[in-house]
């Protein structure tokens, strides 16, 4: 490799990170304050549901069964409306929902794939911005989208016992984070129905403007 050739990878390269910080700077702006509470509002409710009789259904046993059936009916769901919508946006929601799926099954290498395949789709949501911008401008697809991907972030740093210092933590460790988990993906199983519910719109539009042309 020549040194003009390693002075245009480092420059290409530069242009890439500061691209992508820049998008990653607009998405988090884009981010209501209320989206960045409700992972904690979710924590203080699951934790005050441990203290009632009805706590039970925060138990990790009762969660590790709720869980893969809620992402699993999501996961069939994704198809469908993949089917019907056939966009970009929907592709990539696809991927998500079905890595999140087969990590939830706990095959082996599933949880280190989970991570390799959100990089991947990450990338490839930002490669095929200008595709899915159209849905990620409804205000309703950014809160679950964005809501969801803060709930299982707090569920691993719970998970990961960086938050070992709390009171009661043998609670917030299994029944918080599986519990989050579980809100985690009915936020997504919202944002798969409402993805279906914008396109649904979109072509509703599109055939009134035909009509009006």
């Amino acid at each position: 490799m020549t040194a003009k050739t390693a002075t245009t990878v480092r420059e290409r390269l530069t242009e890439l990170f500061v691209s992508l910080s820049k998008t990653a700077v607009i998405v988090l702006k884009s981010i209501p304050v209320f989206v960045w509470l409700l992972p904690i509002i979710l924590s203080v409710i699951i934790w005050a549901i441990t203290k009632t009789p009805m706590g039970w259904m925060t138990e990790k046993p009762v969660q590790e069964i709720v869980a893969p059936v809620v992402i699993g009916m999501t996961a069939v769901l994704v198809l469908a409306v993949h089917r019907w919508v056939g966009a970009r946006f929907s592709l990539l929601l696809a991927c998500f929902v079905w890595a999140l799926f087969f990590r939830e099954l706990h095959f082996w290498g599933t949880n280190n794939g989970f991570y390799i395949a959100l990089v991947a789709i990450t990338i490839w949501g930002w490669l095929s911005r200008n595709q899915i911008n159209e849905f990620l401008q409804c205000r309703v697809i950014r809160f679950f989208l964005s809501g969801a991907f803060l709930i299982y972030l707090l569920s691993k740093i719970v998970d990961r016992g960086y938050l070992a210092f709390l009171p009661d933590f043998a609670v917030w460790r299994h029944n918080l984070e599986e519990t989050l988990e579980t809100c985690g993906h009915l936020l997504v199983f919202a944002l798969v129905v409402m993805t279906l519910r914008v396109a649904t719109l979109k072509i509703a539009t599109s055939g009134k403007q035909q009509d009006q042309g």
